[in-house]
């Protein structure tokens, strides 16, 4: 399947299970890539898809498994080695995005494809606490950005940076997660990044964030993450609350769990605990309610960077009058106004989701699982009349 990219002399197709860009002449590339990585020339550039019953393990040797399996791969193109540069993916080649934008005279064009279960945030403790990794769904974000012009070697590097950035916002975006952590993402575990110049007119020196070059990469960049995101795994801005809260490492069922310790009804009658799940989704997937929820996600975020004025290292402290607005609002929005408020403590989240979710969020959820299970307990009771 041919790919238009937009750029004359760089020819594009998807063979079988593989991305192949061709340049006509020698291109400068500076890469993470694998198979052929660094500041060298090369006319062509391949991406390969790797099939979960590979086998290959992610581990202190996969730089080397990585590398012969790639050779294999691509022996078979008909591409001498020492002129290609190759990087490879769990996700599958029909899902890239290809972006371009033109500022003047200069042409660029970004390739991505994106999956993101093995999600990290820089910092993250993976590799001093031997995180384990899974010999599948790795979940690469490979970015390939061909430029139509003549790059100093300065710039390239300058230009490497610009498009982390610009990887690092459309996950910021998409609200993607650390598996690790939990953090907003900044990247997975395995990526890649590509940067190609055909060295065609003008020397461009600078491609920071404030340069027509740097304005190219980051709208480009961030489109075709995005999109790749959406074409792979279907993670768009607006997906629902549910789904992001799982994404966090916290589920409904979970959250039942604890709320039954108080409740013995829904501890002991599983249709009616499957009937209380089902109403506290659909109080999740209300508009209001989930953008409470989204916002207590983001005050707890702020706390814990000590991003909110003078906020108390209490937790108890000028959070408990603001998790008590917070609560109110819920309450009053989901009882339509008819039920006094009445202020409820999130401790009994606390002793599993602590470090998923903060003080904020444990307030406006167990007042969500409050108000659904007070109007259950009353649908239950006229029932049994």
């Amino acid at each position: 399947m041919k790919l238009e990219i937009n750029i004359k002399s760089i020819e594009a197709e998807i063979q079988d299970n593989k991305l192949i860009l061709k340049s006509k002449t020698p291109m400068k590339i500076l890469s993470s890539a694998v198979l052929n990585g660094g500041l060298r020339e090369a006319n062509s550039i391949v991406s390969v898809h790797v099939p979960e019953e590979t086998g290959l393990n992610v581990d202190d040797d996969v730089h080397m498994e990585a590398g012969d399996y790639l050779r294999k791969e691509t022996g078979t193109l008909g591409i001498p080695q020492d002129q290609l540069v190759g990087i490879m993916t769990a996700a599958k080649m029909k899902n890239v995005d290809i972006a371009t934008s033109k500022f003047e005279d200069i042409t660029l064009t970004a390739i991505a494809t994106a999956g993101v279960h093995f999600a990290a945030t820089a910092g993250d403790e993976i590799a001093s606490k031997q995180s384990a990794f899974p010999p599948v769904k790795w979940g690469t974000i490979n970015i390939i950005v061909i430029v139509d012009g003549d790059l100093t070697d300065s710039c390239m590097v300058n230009a490497v940076s610009t498009i982390t950035e610009a990887k690092t916002v459309a996950l910021r975006e998409l609200d993607v997660r650390s598996r690790f952590s939990g953090e907003i993402a900044t990247s997975t575990v395995t990526d890649s990044v590509v940067l190609a110049c055909t060295k065609k007119g003008y020397k461009i020196e600078f491609a920071g964030t404030a340069t027509p070059l740097g304005e190219l990469i980051g709208k480009s960049v961030r489109k075709a993450v995005k999109e790749a995101l959406r074409n792979q795994e279907n993670i768009v801005s607006d997906r629902p609350l549910i789904r992001r809260l799982k994404e966090r490492g916290i589920t409904v069922e979970n959250m039942t769990t604890l709320f039954s310790q108080i409740s013995s009804i829904l501890d002991e009658n599983d249709e009616m605990r499957n009937q209380f799940i089902k109403e506290v989704k659909k109080a999740l997937s209300d508009q209001n309610i989930a953008a409470l929820v989204i916002a207590s996600l983001r005050l707890d975020e702020d706390a814990k960077t000590g991003l909110i004025p003078e906020n108390p290292e209490n937790e108890y402290g000028r959070n408990f009058v603001l998790s008590k607005i917070l609560q109110k609002a819920v309450t009053d929005y989901l009882s339509k106004e008819k039920k006094t408020y009445k202020y409820i403590r999130p401790d009994y989240l606390s002793s599993v989701f602590a470090e998923k979710m903060g003080w904020f969020t444990r307030s406006i959820l167990s007042a969500v699982m409050y108000s659904v299970y007070s109007d259950f307990l009353e649908n239950h009771a006229k029932e049994q009349k």
